[in-house]
């Protein structure tokens, strides 16, 4: 285990002893007081750790935020440590591990000095008849009383729960809502209130109705101050709180929405479908996927209390995802409580943002999650590729289905798919910034291109530059023979990259495609290489996909494409027949060639002398860098991992595919049984597979 200390979201070479006294003062099982100074120990410790401990101080606003080298660990715990009295700050100490979640959900619920209610409101999950979820407690500035109900609560909590918090500086919900989504290890996310008693069946339901491309719209039910006082444990956890015979005893009167507590089977169906209230996203009951809410860059921070829930939903709806009304499937009942936060001036300011937000039809917040302009450009680049992400694997399914599937249901996803790709690349080129790489040389980003498609060169390395998981250094590897005048031979666009880590190297001869890898795994062999395709725009997880897949088959080479080796008995079959395998679990085989097109990681050390062989390469694969490469897996025993969710082909660059290898590879002309084939003979590895 290795411990971590933060402040500001930086690494500080060095640790104030009072920080550590207080520290070792708190009651964690903190078994190594190990500090981590510089940048690069800590990227090489994560890379080899399997529990981290990151302790950081509540100083700022950003105490919410995930460290962009903590992007492949899962959030295991939070916990807040109140000692403002010895540092005057408060100290989160949250635990990360290696091992993907297997919850289905995250229940981020607000809340602000109410720990009665909040207590009532945790006793309501601990009922819950699914436990498949995390509870993400987005604490608005509450005192220390709610920290110790918390305390004295959680362990009794079958139910994971995380204690987000910042400083009482009035109403700040959005804030701290962003902060909770920040916290999140799921995909799906349900947002409710700390005075809302959920009945048993309220995550599972939200569950079960989920659907991509909508978010669920739900309601509640109110109770009076009287009765929102009388419920105890015992109510909630039997039920019998959500007994409309039992509730009126207790004085509950006669309502149209009691039905909330009763309706089943069509009288639910027909209640949610003609009701005339409209499916809006409601703060207290309401659930959508993790990657809309980002679409939208959250919550408005400018906004305080009054239909600020309803403006995030306006803007879900600009972007494309619809609310389903579930308003009497999914019941909480609402405690009652006075609302001091509650002014004329916040209305009216609330009123004028949603007025725009719809007359706009705005989709993106700049004041939400990211704050940056240039980050916002890119995020609706990334909505963009979302839906894409969808619409690929719809035609993939249908292609898999065959018939009449392949041929006319898969029509409109291609029509659909064509307009998405010209969105996406149009805001590729909308885009003039990019962060800064850190030029440490740990994990490498190689590729290599030519003349013709050269001029389309930035889009693509912009899509490099704008993952969710950085490289530290991009290399582009260009032939002098191609580029006599070297840099002066680039477009002003690809020379501005330089300053934001992206490095242009020039060699002698011209090694075509096989340069991408070539000469980097000779100069950096004790680094992680990727390469990628110069004439594709990437996902923005391509790399942290990689990543990922490294960290559970660490000696193999990793990738997000993968074509099946096929063999008729003891021959190998034509290259087409080898099947381009769209989902698969994670595994590894010998089988499985990488696919130069998603991306591939390459661990250090992996090759033999072979694979440096240039007189070979020239006779036998000039023409197939990836039959190449996997050739020399073969002879070193090196397995292929790939697998996971599905991913979408990469964008195809305008004016580029008419001179692909592909073409000539895999075309009329199928290059790629000729060189295969070859290889074969000169080292056997039909007899290779065989064995395995």
């Amino acid at each position: 285990m290795v411990v971590f200390v933060s402040e500001n979201n930086k690494i500080y070479s060095h640790v104030a002893d009072e920080w550590l006294a207080c520290i070792r003062s708190l009651s964690v099982d903190i078994r190594s007081d190990r500090q981590i100074g510089c940048e690069d120990d800590y990227f090489l410790m994560s890379q080899e750790a399997e529990e981290l401990i990151l302790v950081r101080l509540h100083r700022d606003e950003n105490e919410g935020e995930t460290l962009p080298l903590l992007k492949n660990w899962y959030e295991a715990s939070r916990k807040l440590y109140w000692v403002e009295d010895k540092i005057g700050a408060n100290i989160s100490v949250v635990r990360y591990t290696r091992k993907p979640s297997v919850l289905k959900m995250s229940v981020v619920l607000s809340t602000c000095n109410q720990p009665a209610w909040l207590e009532k409101v945790l006793w309501g999950y601990e009922a819950q008849d699914s436990k498949d979820f995390e509870l993400i407690v987005a604490d608005d500035g509450s005192r220390k009383e709610t920290y110790d109900m918390l305390q004295r609560v959680v362990p009794q909590l079958s139910y994971q729960v995380k204690h987000v918090w910042h400083e009482d500086k009035g109403f700040r919900k959005c804030d701290i809502l962003n902060k909770g989504i920040l916290a999140v290890q799921t995909d799906y996310l349900l947002f409710s209130d700390g005075d809302c008693i959920p009945r048993k069946d309220f995550v599972s339901t939200h569950l079960s109705l989920r659907r991509k491309g909508r978010f669920l719209s739900g309601g509640y039910h109110k109770l009076s101050m009287d009765l929102s006082k009388y419920l105890s444990k015992d109510d909630i956890l039997s039920g019998r709180c959500f007994d409309l015979d039992w509730m009126r005893e207790k004085g509950m009167p006669a309502s149209f929405k009691n039905n909330k507590l009763t309706a089943t089977g069509w009288k639910r169906w027909a209640l949610n479908t003609f009701t005339p209230t409209k499916p809006t996203w409601n703060g207290h009951n309401a659930s959508g996927w993790l990657s809309d809410i980002l679409a939208v860059n959250g919550f408005d921070e400018r906004m305080q209390y009054g239909g600020q829930d309803r403006e995030f939903g306006e803007r879900l709806e600009n972007y494309g995802i619809h609310g389903m009304q579930i308003r009497y499937s999914t019941v909480c009942l609402h405690l009652d409580h006075a609302r001091g936060y509650k002014t004329p001036e916040s209305i009216q300011k609330n009123r004028n943002i949603r007025k725009h937000t719809r007359g706009a039809k705005v989709q993106w917040s700049p004041y939400g999650i990211l704050k940056e302009e240039i980050a916002g450009k890119v995020v609706r680049a990334n909505s963009w590729y979302d839906r894409y992400t969808i619409e690929e694997e719809q035609l993939a399914i249908c292609r898999e289905r065959g018939g009449f599937y392949k041929h006319i249901y898969s029509l409109p996803c291609q029509w659909r798919i064509a307009g998405l790709r010209r969105k996406i690349v149009q805001e590729y080129m909308k885009i003039e910034e990019a962060p800064v790489l850190s030029g440490r040389q740990r994990i490498i980003v190689s590729l290599t291109t030519f003349p013709p498609r050269v001029s389309q060169l930035s889009y693509m390395l912009k899509s490099i530059l704008w993952q969710t998981c950085l490289p530290d250094k991009i290399i582009v590897w260009l032939s002098e023979d191609e580029f006599p005048g070297k840099m002066n031979d680039l477009p002003a666009e690809l020379k501005k990259w330089v300053d934001n880590g992206v490095e242009y190297r020039f060699v002698s001869g011209n090694l075509r495609s096989h340069k991408k890898y070539y000469y980097v795994f000779q100069e950096y062999p004790d680094d992680i290489v990727i390469t990628v395709d110069d004439d594709l725009i990437y996902p923005r997880d391509t790399i942290e996909r990689l990543l990922s897949l490294s960290y559970q088959y660490p000696n193999t080479v990793c990738c997000n494409v993968v074509r099946k080796i096929h063999m008729a008995g003891t021959r190998f079959t034509a290259y087409k027949q080898w099947k381009k395998v769209i989902t698969m679990p994670v595994n590894s085989s010998l089988k499985y060639v990488a696919i130069g097109c998603g991306g591939i990681y390459y661990p250090p050390h992996w090759y033999g002398r072979s694979l440096f062989d240039r007189e070979t390469m020239r006779k036998y694969c000039l023409a197939a860098d990836d039959l190449w490469l996997k050739a020399n897996e073969l002879k070193e025993g090196i397995m292929v991992t790939g697998g996971g969710n599905f991913y979408p082909r990469p964008i195809e660059l305008p004016k580029t595919q008419h001179i692909s290898l592909q073409k000539k590879n895999n075309g009329k002309v199928n290059l790629n049984d000729e060189q295969w084939e070859a290889l074969n003979r000169l080292w056997g590895l039909d007899q290779i597979i065989l064995k395995d």
